[in-house]
């Protein structure tokens, strides 16, 4: 998970959905624990670990972690930065992307889903670090396993757009930096926090949070156990504040790019 700049001026959008938000100050308020039921349970078994190639700055290919959530048909939706590099570059694309649902300990008790097609916005593809966070959208069309659709095998979580700021969302991902090993799943409740200051607009989103690199692209989800939509996810957090964690606004552009690989 890249971090995202110390400090950036305020474009003061509302995030298009007219509200204006409440929020607390830094550090601001949020619930952390590993996953302790079986991950194979609806609806965790729907989140899973990412495992891919992509290019570096200087041209040599390196081999990273992330996390990612099945979102219908055979498809994923992770950040943008899992599926692209953002550098305005074919060759920014990952390579060898592999989906693997309720890893736990190394085990993948739903086999290992592999890369047909890959997505993501536009913004972040020719933007990237920082100009394009607020489109760190990514998603995937993934190869059936045993005939077998990944929504099949797993199940699906639901997706939210044009909602307002002002909700409590459980994110979930593997979390692989010190001082985690990225072996587990952990969840992470917490409400609206602030806006990020990161350029663009819809502002992105902050809440309280102590995940570490690997959870990139695991899911925000409102209602978890019941509605269980998505309506963000695990973007970026900025290097000076490791207690909060930002995620795209959902409006339009998320949905467009869910209507792409939602088939």
């Amino acid at each position: 998970m890249p971090g995202g700049p110390p400090s950036a001026v305020d474009d003061g959008s509302d995030g298009g959905d007219g509200s204006q938000p409440t929020g607390y100050p830094y550090p601001p308020p949020f619930n952390q624990h590993e996953v302790l039921v079986p991950y194979t349970t609806y609806p965790y078994c729907t989140i899973g670990k990412l495992f891919f190639n992509q290019q570096k700055p200087d041209g040599t290919v390196g081999s990273y972690v992330a996390s990612a959530a099945s979102i219908g048909g055979n498809g994923i939706w992770t950040a943008g930065h899992c599926v692209h590099s953002g550098n305005n570059q074919p060759s920014g694309w990952s390579t060898n992307l592999v989906f693997v649902p309720a890893f736990k300990d190394n085990v993948a008790p739903f086999g290992q889903f592999k890369m047909q097609q890959l997505f993501c916005r536009t913004s972040w593809y020719q933007k990237g670090n920082p100009g394009g966070f607020f489109e760190d959208m990514g998603a995937a069309i993934l190869l059936p396993l045993n005939g077998r659709k990944v929504s099949q095998v797993v199940g699906w979580l639901g997706f939210a757009w044009n909602f307002p700021r002002n909700q409590v969302w459980t994110s979930l991902g593997y979390p692989a930096a010190p001082p985690f090993t990225g072996q587990r799943m952990f969840q992470d409740t917490a409400p609206y926090a602030n806006d990020g200051s990161v350029p663009g607009s819809p502002a992105t989103i902050g809440i309280g949070c102590s995940m570490t690199g690997g959870c990139s692209g695991g899911p925000w989800v409102i209602g978890l156990g019941s509605t269980n939509n998505v309506n963000g996810h695990n973007s970026y957090r900025p290097n000076n504040q490791p207690l909060e964690i930002y995620s795209p606004y959902f409006g339009d552009n998320a949905h467009s790019l869910l209507q792409l690989v939602n088939k």
